[in-house]
């Protein structure tokens, strides 16, 4: 699940919401039509594998985002 943390106001109509669950990431994505992430993590310490994603998400999208993921998770 995505808490509540990992979920900040990035401009003044826009979201960035924290996700480190590949499945869930790539169903907000399509759900929502969200673009790519706007940042990567790789924390294992390799390139090959990514492991987290921040998703920029619209001010008018973001409850909607954000009861999805509750419930999906």
């Amino acid at each position: 699940m995505v808490e509540q943390k990992n979920i900040w106001k990035f401009n003044d109509d826009e979201w960035k919401v924290h996700i480190n669950n590949k499945s869930l990431r790539k169903q907000v994505q399509e759900k929502f039509n969200i673009e790519e992430p706007s940042t990567i993590y790789y924390e294992n310490g390799s390139f090959q594998e990514e492991t987290s994603w921040d998703l920029v998400i619209p001010n008018a999208l973001i409850n909607k985002v954000n009861k999805y993921i509750k419930d999906n998770s």
